[in-house]
């Protein structure tokens, strides 16, 4: 049935609420919402040494409270990044890290440290109420990507090659004592690993994992050297 807006009374306020209710439904009828938008992106996770077995954990061994790694600014998002000369860098809108970059290097350091002889545990922040530790360590992240020449563009021919290029990772660890924060230990690490196709996003997250665990073979084997604090 067709409403007359002119036969309405407007100086009651309910006929206010009948209008407005109608205009909606109207309003409703010619609008269709939009449906969710399938993402193009890959996500990827850092990898590294299976998870210890608990049961058969060295009990004995040191426990290290890993703060959260800093991460120089251009890294601290989820857009993996590769470099192109000594200035430029690009960030990729469909290759990106399935986690926050500094959990995902906290998170591989730990499993890689706690798969060494003479390390019980690594925690990760936060950190369990009344948790004491032998050492504390911290991570700084200077680079940490893929670099090499620019991939083939759309109008390039089927057949042109991919370039090649290396994963990069820099790196300094810092050992601190938790009573005091004085420093026991640091170092600095730089590791590359050549051979990578500048396409190959996969390769170069396990490329980086790869450096990962070259960084903790070094902090573990200068934690077990330390004199545990009394």
């Amino acid at each position: 049935m067709a409403v007359s807006f002119s036969s309405l009374s407007f100086r009651r306020p309910g006929v206010w609420a009948v209008v407005i209710g109608l205009l909606g439904l109207s309003v409703a009828g010619c609008v269709r919402l939009l449906e969710p938008r399938t993402s193009d992106a890959t996500y990827y996770l850092l990898d590294g040494p299976p998870a210890p077995d608990t049961a058969s954990a060295d009990t004995t061994g040191l426990r290290v409270g890993l703060r959260t790694p800093r991460l120089a600014s251009y890294l601290d998002e989820t857009r993996i990044v590769t470099r192109h000369g000594p200035h430029a860098i690009r960030f990729s809108e469909f290759h990106r890290w399935g986690e926050d970059l500094d959990q995902g290097i906290g998170r591989t350091v730990a499993r890689a440290l706690e798969a060494r002889p003479g390390i019980q545990s690594v925690e990760l922040v936060p950190w369990p109420r009344g948790t004491t530790f032998d050492y504390l360590l911290q991570l700084h992240v200077f680079s940490f990507e893929g670099v090499g020449p620019s991939p083939p563009g759309p109008d390039a021919d089927d057949d042109a090659s991919v370039p090649e290029g290396h994963s990069q990772m820099s790196l300094r660890w810092t050992i601190l004592d938790p009573a005091d924060e004085t420093i026991r230990a640091r170092d600095r690490i730089r590791h590359q690993q050549s051979g990578w196709r500048v396409t190959n996003f996969r390769a170069l997250a396990s490329n980086l994992g790869r450096s990962l665990q070259v960084a903790a073979d070094s902090i573990g084997a200068r934690l077990v050297t330390l004199d545990r604090p009394q």
